[in-house]
């Protein structure tokens, strides 16, 4: 997974999460196993400290004789977590995170129990697009709480000493990569140390919208997208450009994705490619007077930013089915719940990310720039990472190559070894 599963969240929204409480909601699963109005549910998940505490409190409040427990384990651990345990038919896990793009492999194994009876009551509330990433093969898996996007931060006083004008916050006109390059060396040369940083350096998640504006594509195709698709014309030259930004210098190797934000909090950094998660930092920082704009797109190519981000999902082996239901639907359906569950997180259930917007235009120009751009991201320009059973074996070998590139690879031949090398760790999922 990225360090964007780890930190995706937006900016510290102003004030207090709404007030009042409404009464649980949620189909009880209508067979599930276990009394849906009194259990101890076993939730596992790999968030911060006190992320879910005023959404547990608010349930248990109005559901006295459920009570929800948190295993929280190290993001790194998760999964090989959930794996061991469901592998060995546990029950006691009720609820865990998943990561949106590794549902697909979860259900087959047979991790995740089948939640269709849910989706109807969710039409409406969530946005449709978070609620299909969790649909497989014509059944939801599990329900979508959060969402995510991508900005272009840029320091003011660097481009200002540079003579470089500052990119426009309008959500419709995103700067060019290649602007953003020129730009960057301009400042480079005014005295920036660094004319450019990503944020994730080397992950798919945030490299993805580089060959979709290209028209490139995510990578995969095919039946189950299961056959990789990463050589074509528009991946070569979206990494060509990826390479360059790394062998001119303008951005910096051999930096820890841990450390990439304090590059641009520090005041050195001409241009940051980040989430809203970032926006807090940068608020701290006493050397960085900074403006937003929208992810940027090669010229002549189409806006594209990522996206995804934590779904909620059940396991098949609980004997609280239907409690655990009860839960999930409180947790992602209600408006309620949902935000009280957003910790700083876009939350996709539509009142609450409402009132997240809200919550940001109340901040000031800035904030409100920003919330006009994931506004516009995620409903015109988002890019979903595939959904595919492969997706694990996929990642891992792109992020590598990705990492060679950088380092110096030629594109197309590395690429096309990527490719070579995807084809045969991806066929033992096409043989099933």
């Amino acid at each position: 997974m990225t360090r964007r599963a780890r930190r995706v969240a937006g900016l510290v929204v102003a004030g207090g999460l709404a007030a009042g409480m409404l009464a649980a909601c949620g189909n009880d699963g209508g067979g599930a196993a276990g009394d849906a109005n009194n259990a101890t549910l076993t939730f596992v998940n790999a968030q911060d400290p006190g992320t879910f505490d005023q959404v547990i409190a608010a349930f248990e409040k109005a559901n006295p004789n459920i009570k929800v427990k948190q295993q929280v384990v190290p993001f790194d651990d998760l999964n090989p977590t959930v794996q061991s345990r469901l592998g060995a038919k546990d029950a006691s896990i009720d609820l865990y995170d998943v990561d949106e793009p590794r549902l697909p492999a979860f259900v087959a194994r047979g991790f995740l129990a089948d939640l269709t009876d849910l989706r109807g009551p969710a039409q409406g509330k969530i946005d449709p697009k978070a609620l299909d990433l969790t649909n497989y093969q014509g059944k939801q898996y599990a329900l979508p709480r959060w969402t995510s996007t991508q900005l272009l931060y840029f320091n003011k006083t660097l481009l200002a000493k540079a003579g470089v004008p500052e990119p426009s916050s309008d959500p419709k006109s995103p700067m060019t990569w290649e602007d953003v390059a020129a730009a960057g060396k301009k400042a480079q040369a005014a005295g920036a140390k660094w004319g450019f940083v990503f944020d994730q350096v080397d992950r798919y998640y945030q490299l993805q919208p580089l060959p979709e504006s290209l028209n490139g594509g995510p990578g995969l195709t095919g039946p189950g997208l299961l056959t990789p698709d990463v050589a074509n014309p528009g991946w070569v030259k979206a990494f060509t450009w990826y390479q360059s930004i790394f062998r001119d210098g303008i951005a910096p190797r051999g930096v820890a994705v841990e450390q990439t934000p304090g590059l641009f909090s520090a005041g050195t950094t001409a241009f940051f490619a980040g989430g809203p998660w970032d926006a807090p930092l940068f608020d701290k920082a006493k050397d960085v007077d900074y403006g937003v704009a929208p992810f940027p797109k090669f010229a002549g190519g189409k806006a594209a930013s990522s996206t995804g981000s934590w779904a909620t999902g059940i396991s098949p082996f609980s004997k609280n089915q239907a409690a655990a239901k009860k839960f999930l639907a409180y947790l992602t359906t209600d408006p309620v719940g949902a935000w009280k569950a957003s910790s700083r997180n876009i939350p996709v259930q539509r009142d609450a990310f409402r009132q997240y917007l809200d919550a940001l235009r109340s901040q000031g120009p800035r904030a409100a720039q920003l919330a006009a751009i994931v506004e516009n991201e995620l409903a015109a320009d988002a890019v979903p990472r595939p959904l595919t059973t492969g997706f694990v074996d996929f990642e891992t070998v792109l992020n590598k190559a990705f990492a060679d590139i950088r380092n110096g690879s030629d594109p197309a031949p590395r690429l096309q070894q990527a490719g070579q090398e995807l084809d045969r760790v991806l066929a033992k999922y096409r043989n099933k």
